[in-house]
């Protein structure tokens, strides 16, 4: 995925457009990909690239999320 892909991907899922994806927000966005499994278990995995904890992901987060 590139650099305009994944800033799509991004706005897509932040749907406040506030610049961060919020844990809901991640939830909604598993949910709409048809994620597999346990939701709470894929977003608990998600958050671990929350690298300054502060509860959200911000971009450079989510790519690293994505790599």
């Amino acid at each position: 995925m590139n650099e305009a892909e994944l800033r799509a991907l991004f706005a897509e899922i932040d749907t406040d457009g506030d610049g961060r994806i919020s844990i809901v927000e991640l939830a909604e966005g598993f949910k709409a990909e048809g994620a597999q499994g346990h939701l709470a278990e894929e977003v608990k995995k998600a958050m671990k690239a929350d690298a300054n904890h502060d509860g959200v992901l911000n971009f450079e987060e989510f790519r690293t999320l994505l790599k």
